[in-house]
């Protein structure tokens, strides 16, 4: 069962819910918990209406903080020998999520000329697994305890010692006692607990449990007769707890009450508005996406990567993120910087791959990573974060330009720097690379980082340190932009400087264009490996170069057409690789899937060539997409089957991906600043506008963004092949439309 379809997901703060389609949380669904701090602290619950389960109707998560659950009684003969035929009860269940809290309330409707007596059962059960453990990562140490269930009048208390003494406990408190509770007898230690089986996330390897055992259930059995089309209602709060317990003593509360004090995200995003329906719910969502995705992590306030597996700061998503959001929220950069330099690198730590100057990778907070079974307190694991870093403050600046945030920024941004120069390049050829050193570490840490993702065309793995084809254009884009920024904000003492970025970056273009070309594909390799061997796969990363525009304009047009060709391009956006490659799968996770960022980011880089036409064709392909999808939400990937392969296809969901996801949710209003062609220079004080729309958008507007500490409203229409622009913003802000057009200021 997968999760992109089937699963309700609902989150507020740090607490967030997967469940399937009816509100329960079963063993059989994978991943299905209420989550907080990497832990899941409730792993069953799950209803039933007179011993059976009602028959579901429809039910919905769309606002993220809310989710409805309707259901018809089936039919049953009650104690009284009155047939209930089906359908003739409603069971309506209203889950909301909000400050660290999970409220549910259940409505029964009796719609018949009798009085009926029913039974709601609600069961309970909380393992208390570590996110690792979820995902299928086995454990090196003895687990804790799960304690007995214990129940008093309207209180039902789960709670778990962990081996460092941490107490963590799942409070359910009932509007009216239970008329029954029955504790499930079950394994207190968890040793032997076992996993469902499931598809490992990001792998594409199986998981499989080697017998089910469990923790303890709790069942609740709560009775009400239904007065003649009347109703009955039962409410329950589900509260988290972490507290340290010294054995012997008195507790010590770490977190009285995990998200208790989270207030809302103190984030706003420019408002849009567009004359295609479709697309104007798309960014809405995208955006409520966001607001839920914003999480207060100890250390600041961050994008999570996705729910359910990846809840948790990550320093490449949250950069790309921010780089996609520039034109809707300059601020969400600045805190993701912010967030990030305090976390990074500063010393060498095989274990963590932390390295001076070093931006994370993945910052983890559960079970696994206090008793050091895992690296991630916080991981360095990732070769593309930290030149990112560097070009996410470069396109902050422009959009910003405040000397002061400057001065606040550019001792990380010097760092940065620093291990891109002395760390990044193990073998010093050049080009910056990985190779994993902590014996838990990933394999490979680019953006595409499953265990298969890198392969040669005889099935064989590159020997590291490996250098990916389109970490070398962040690089290359990270020194150039910052040389710009260093010429417009800095004195002069860092003019050698910025000469300096800008011939290392020519010299990397050079270098680039020799070392990765293949002139028989007329494309770019993968990789190269640390025997010097270019990966020939055929594969979305080089698209990645034209965003970043370290390709030269004598083969871009080649590496575009190669793009667009039928075993890369699948007629819903470019494939992660070529059906033509030996490993290639359309439902694997990074060899034939569809990424909506990276063909977000592609599509940026066809606009900076030139390429219009294809850039229009891909922001049309992932429009069509995000139709197909729940909610209208674009998932973090789907499979890479043809349009073309039967008159039935649509776009097919991964089996565990998540939703929402942040660079998912991102990549819709991304497209519209691709479609806008605006590039922002806060020095200049300077907008520029180069719009290309397809034929199915003519109107946008858009209140509120931010540029160069003002806000500005504007307008953008076409009429009769011309694009009109209307603009209110301070009179020192200059908003240029470039070719044909008509400028108005209102």
């Amino acid at each position: 069962m997968g999760l992109a379809r089937e699963a309700r997901i609902l989150k507020d703060g740090e607490l967030f819910v997967v469940s399937d389609e009816r509100g329960d949380l079963r063993r059989t669904f994978p991943g299905a918990g209420v989550y907080a701090r990497d832990t899941r602290f409730l792993s069953e619950l799950w209803l039933l209406l007179n011993g059976e389960e009602p028959e579901l109707f429809d039910s919905s998560a769309e606002r993220t903080t809310t989710a409805v659950f309707e259901f018809g009684n089936p039919l049953f003969r009650d104690d009284a020998g009155h047939d209930v035929l089906a359908h003739t009860i409603s069971l309506r269940r209203c889950r909301t999520v909000r400050r660290g809290t999970l409220e549910e309330e259940l409505v029964l409707e009796n719609y018949n000329p009798f009085p009926i007596a029913v039974e709601l059962a609600l069961v309970f059960a909380a393992d208390f697994f570590d996110i690792f453990e979820v995902r299928g990562f086995p454990r090196e140490r003895p687990r804790g305890h799960v304690l007995l269930p214990q129940h008093d009048g309207k209180r039902l208390l789960l709670a778990y010692r962990a081996p460092d003494d941490l107490l963590l406990e799942t409070e359910i408190l009932f509007s009216r006692p239970p008329d029954v509770f029955t504790p499930e007898p079950g394994p207190t230690h968890l040793a032997d607990l076992a996993l469902p089986r499931m598809l490992r996330p990001g792998h594409d390897q199986l998981v499989r449990a080697p017998r089910a055992v469990h923790p303890p259930r709790a069942f609740t059995l709560f009775r009400a007769t239904l007065p003649v089309h009347g109703s009955e209602r039962l409410s329950f709060r589900v509260v988290l707890r972490q507290l340290f317990e010294r054995r012997g003593s008195v507790r010590i509360p770490d977190v009285s009450r995990l998200g208790e004090s989270a207030e809302p995200p103190a984030i706003s995003f420019a408002r849009v508005r567009t004359d295609h329906e479709f697309l104007d719910r798309m960014v809405r969502r995208s955006l409520d996406d966001l607001r839920a995705l914003v999480t207060p992590f100890p250390g600041g306030q961050l994008v999570a990567a996705g729910i359910p597996w990846f809840v948790a700061p990550f320093g490449r998503d949250s950069l790309i993120v921010s780089l996609q959001m520039m034109l809707f929220s300059p601020e969400l950069a600045r805190e993701t910087l912010r967030f990030l330099a305090r976390y990074q690198g500063r010393k060498l730590d095989p274990w963590t791959e932390e390295e001076p100057g070093k931006i994370l990778h993945e910052l983890r907070f559960g079970e696994m990573v206090r008793l050091g079974e895992t690296p991630h307190s916080p991981y360095y694991g990732t070769v593309d974060a930290t030149p990112l870093f560097v070009v996410t403050f470069c396109e902050l600046m422009d959009w910003i330009g405040s000397p002061a945030l400057f001065e606040e920024l550019f001792p990380a941004v010097e760092a940065a720097l620093r291990w891109i120069d002395e760390y990044g390049d193990h073998d010093r050829d050049g080009f910056v690379d990985y190779g994993k050193i902590s014996p838990r570490g990933l394999v490979h840490q680019n953006w595409k980082d499953s265990h298969n993702s890198l392969l040669f065309l005889d099935g064989s793995e590159p020997v590291p340190p490996i250098a990916p084809v389109e970490v070398q254009g962040y690089v290359y884009q990270a020194k150039r932009a910052l040389a710009s920024v260093l010429q417009r904000y800095a004195s002069t003492d860092y003019r050698m400087l910025a000469a300096r970025l800008r011939a290392e970056a020519e010299h990397l273009r050079r270098l680039f264009e020799q070392r990765f070309w293949m002139e028989e594909q007329r494309f770019y390799g993968q990789a190269i490996d640390g025997q010097g061997r270019l990966v020939p796969a055929i594969s979305s990363n080089p698209g990645h170069c034209l965003w970043s525009e370290i390709v030269s304009p004598e083969r871009a047009a080649l590496l575009v057409a190669r793009l667009f060709a039928p075993d890369l391009y699948s007629g819903w956006g470019i494939r992660t690789l070529a059906k033509s490659m030996p490993h290639y799968n359309p439902m694997s996770y990074h060899n034939g899937s569809v990424w909506p960022h990276d063909n977000a980011l592609i599509a940026a880089g066809l606009r900076r060539y030139g390429f219009d036409r294809e850039a229009i064709q891909l922001a049309s392909d992932l429009v069509e997409v995000a139709i197909t999808f729940p909610y209208f939400r674009l998932p973090e990937l789907f499979c890479g089957f043809g349009r073309d392969e039967a008159e039935c296809m649509v776009p097919i969901s991964y089996p565990v991906s998540c939703s929402p996801q942040a660079w998912a949710a991102g990549t819709v209003p991304y497209l519209l600043r691709i479609l806008l062609g605006i590039e922002a220079r806060a020095a200049e004080r300077r907008l520029t506008l180069r719009p290309a729309f397809p034929d199915w958008l003519n109107e946008v507007e858009i209140e509120g963004i931010s540029f160069a500490g003002t806000r500005l409203d504007l307008a953008v229409r076409r009429t009769n092949g011309r694009y009109v622009l209307e603009v209110e913003c301070d009179p020192a802000i200059s908003v240029v439309l470039a070719g044909t057009a008509t400028k108005t200021r209102r």
